[in-house]
């Protein structure tokens, strides 16, 4: 059972090899084959146009956690051996 569960794989991906895809040089029509190419349109930037709201909340988590930190660092591994 496990050596058939091995080969299964191989098995599909010969069934895959073997299917036929359809011809699609004629699924495009001439008007759309002769249409010019869209324009191009910049995107907004990505970074910097976050809320301040955010900036404030990524600030206590920042705080929160080097706060965490310390407590960890405070910890004497020894003692809980």
């Amino acid at each position: 059972m496990v050596c058939v569960m091995r080969i299964a794989p191989f098995i599909l991906l010969a069934f895959a090899a073997c299917a036929e895809f359809p011809a699609l040089d004629g699924a495009i029509n001439d008007t759309a084959r002769d249409a010019p190419y869209p324009t191009l349109v910049a995107l907004p930037p990505l970074l910097g146009t976050q809320p301040v709201a955010a900036d404030e909340a990524m600030t206590a988590r920042i705080a929160a956690l080097n706060a965490r930190a310390d407590r960890l660092r405070r910890i004497d591994i020894a003692a809980l051996q």
